[in-house]
């Protein structure tokens, strides 16, 4: 009927009447009314006037759903469902569905598809129609669709809340898509910005009670999907997203009252609450695409020592702190080794989050992670910890193309405070006793990517700013760290080196490839001091049999600090010290009969040098040792000979000649220059002695006559 004869009064009275059996006890009459009813209101929703509209949601799918939920709470007292023996035909009925309250339930499911096909189809008409009563109002009277919206989501929330057994777990799950469906659709950016697209074929009409194909789909129709006939009101399709997030926060209460939810079985399937969590977080992802560059855009980020918030009211701290609760409840099951749907989702929302430059995200990633990104666990058999997977998303998220330099300065300043809180020796950053740990059970990947990724995003700053005072604090900060690293404390300097020094070498060749030269001065004395702890560490070594693994690491070590200064500071009097000293004791310990690993601990350490020499640049500081290279080429140790031997290859004597013969006639010149100078100032000198003595014999004589 309504097919054929659209006007209001044969609409009204199709409605009604599929409205009147909505709330049928026969459950198949009773679907098929609901299914009937909403596919006529999204076939026919084109032609709907404004009252039709009102009408039909206020008061035709309202009352449906309504009658619904009042069926469900009779049928909550029944328990079973009508008895069919007495029929004709039997119905066999599924476990699922043999209850009342169980068709109940699956009735209002069908309710709430239908309103979410309704909302996805016409959403923009409704809202456009709706702006433009406001507007011929003057903005005197509240657009209707506000009460109406109000309405559609209070009756989501109810149904995401609806307490029961597994009955009732599509409705709870309808429920919540359907209140991140409002939010999605009420957004700047619209549903179009998630690519979710409208579930209704533009092909389709209801014939007959059901949705036929009627014409050829046209691919390029502008559907009410896209673009509205009528223009918004921003103000009103804001105000329609702040109730679907006042609904949003509404769940999230809920879920901090009631707490988790156990499964009832054992069969190993997810509780109740864990398959609608998972539900829940597959349209908060959608969501955020949606809203991640205005609603909930980080903003700009400035230049940072450590992550500070000031607005903690927006949309993007209230949609975090929806996750966190979510996290929260999802710990179902302290025994498994590996995360849940829903503990996975939350971690791959907050590493898109974080991969947009949000602050927040990376706040809450580092405050999830705790000290899980510098310390190992103990326990082997531990799986999957939501912890360690919360300081690898820290990580990963810096690979991001989309997350600021600032940001990833800001966030690495942030991780390596929380560092020094734990393992550092600075006075000013002491670490609590609660936060202590063994260095062996430090771990440094994780915080190695994210200085790598820090540090080169500081120096493509620090290249282009004009105001350095914030950048020389980070850089300070950073040396602090490498300084913590490479003068560990005395009590377990050992198990640093023994344990860590592949990483440390990694670290302190990242930083010093970035450092700007005006902190070179900073990082000369760290370098210094760890080059000669180092060296302290390996001799020390030899008088432990047990600890071989930590002479080999301070030698490392060593490598690290002593090749530093090579290439970034070869002129500095550090450099020939150690060099003099460990080439010099090399050499004696070759012609002296000394203990074998004395002799081979300074072998390797002379070693090191020689491969710190090959990467310098400054062929002074070359020409400097060539008479100690050249003696090294004759002792007995192999490796010590061919690697001196390539460092007297590179060393380019005829061009240090040249240069310290053009430096000689320089001087010369010079000399020369100062001789003549000299000379020609003597010369002055006695012309002004001579001009001095006429001078006083003319006044003399002036004298004189004056007396007479």
């Amino acid at each position: 009927l309504a097919d054929r004869d659209s006007s209001s009064e044969t609409l009204d009275i199709v409605l009604s009447n599929l409205a009147l059996l909505s709330s049928d006890s026969r459950p198949e009459l009773r679907n098929c009314s609901v299914n009937t009813l909403f596919s006529c209101v999204v076939g026919l929703g084109e032609r709907f006037t404004e009252c039709q509209w009102k009408k039909s949601l206020n008061d035709t799918i309202f009352s449906v759903m309504k009658d619904i939920a009042s069926g469900i709470n009779g049928a909550k007292d029944t328990g079973v469902a009508e008895d069919t023996s007495k029929y004709r035909y039997k119905v066999a009925v599924h476990h699922t569905r043999n209850s009342a309250s169980k068709q109940w339930a699956a009735t209002q499911v069908l309710a709430l598809r239908g309103l979410e096909r309704v909302l996805r189809q016409y959403f923009l008409r409704l809202l456009a129609t709706a702006s433009s009563t406001s507007q011929n109002s003057g903005g005197s009277q509240q657009p209707w669709l506000v009460a109406t919206w109000k309405e559609i989501l209070t009756i989501s929330l109810d149904c995401s809340k609806l307490a029961g057994g597994r009955e009732t777990l599509d409705v709870r799950m309808a429920g919540v898509e359907l209140i991140l469906l409002c939010a999605q659709l009420s957004c700047k950016a619209g549903i179009v910005a998630s690519g979710t697209t409208a579930r209704v074929g533009t092909n389709m009409e209801v014939v007959g009670g059901a949705l036929r194909s009627v014409r050829t789909p046209t691919k390029d129709k502008k559907n009410e999907t896209t673009t509205p006939t009528l223009p918004v009101d921003n103000a009103l399709r804001q105000q329609l997203f702040e109730s679907a997030f006042v609904t949003m926060d509404g769940f999230r209460q809920h879920l901090e009252e009631n707490g988790t939810e156990n499964s009832d079985d054992e069969s190993g399937v997810d509780s109740l609450l864990t398959q609608v969590l998972t539900k829940i977080m597959g349209e908060l992802a959608k969501l955020y695409e949606c809203c991640k560059h205005d609603e909930m855009s980080p903003g700009s980020c400035a230049l940072q020592l450590d992550i500070v918030i000031e607005n903690d009211d927006g949309y993007e701290s209230r949609f975090l702190y929806l996750l966190q609760v979510i996290a929260n409840n999802a710990k179902d099951d302290s025994s498994s080794k590996y995360l849940n749907q829903v503990q996975r989702g939350v971690m791959s929302l907050l590493q898109s989050m974080a991969s947009n430059s949000s602050l927040r995200a990376f706040k809450a990633l580092t405050s999830t992670s705790g000290d899980y990104m510098f310390v190992r666990s103990n326990d082997k058999n531990e799986g999957e910890s939501f912890e360690l997977e919360a300081a690898k998303t820290v990580a990963s998220a810096f690979d991001s193309d989309n997350l600021s330099d600032e940001a990833k300065v800001t966030v690495m300043c942030s991780v390596l405070s929380h560092y020094l809180k734990i393992y550092g020796s600075d006075k000013e950053v002491m670490p609590s006793d609660s936060a202590e740990r063994k260095t062996s059970e430090a771990r440094y990947d994780i915080v190695t990517k994210v200085i790598d990724s820090g540090c080169h995003a500081a120096a493509n700053i620090d290249g282009t700013a004009d105001d350095t005072e914030i950048l020389d604090s980070i850089w300070e900060r950073i040396v602090t760290v490498v300084t913590s690293l490479i003068l560990p404390p005395a009590a377990s300097r050992y198990d640093g080196y023994a344990h860590h020094s592949k990483s440390i070498l990694d670290i302190v060749a990242i930083v010093l490839t970035h450092l700007p030269p005006r902190k070179y001065a900073s990082a000369e004395p760290m370098l210094e001091q760890g080059a000669n702890r180092a060296v302290e560490v390996t001799f020390e070594c030899i008088e432990d049999v047990n600890k071989p693994d930590a002479a080999e690491g301070a030698v490392h070590v060593f490598l690290a600090c002593f090749m530093g200064l090579c290439q970034k500071m070869p002129t500095c009097s550090a450099v020939t010290s150690l060099t003099n000293h460990i080439l010099g004791d090399a050499i004696d310990s070759d012609d002296q009969d000394g203990s074998v690993l004395f002799s081979k601990t300074q072998q390797s350490l002379a070693i090191a040098v020689c491969e710190s020499l090959q990467t310098t640049t400054s062929q002074d500081l070359l020409v400097g040792v060539f008479p100690l290279l050249c003696r090294l080429t004759n002792v007995e140790n192999d490796g010590l000979r061919r690697v001196a031997g390539r460092i007297l290859g590179g060393v380019n004597l005829a061009q240090a000649i040249s240069r310290e013969r053009q430096r000689a006639e320089e001087t010369d010149a010079r000399a020369q220059e100062v001789e003549e100078e000299n000379s020609a100032m003597l010369e002055e000198i006695e012309y002004l002695q001579a001009e001095n003595e006429e001078l006083q014999r003319q006044l003399a004589l002036f004298t004189t006559e004056a007396d007479a």
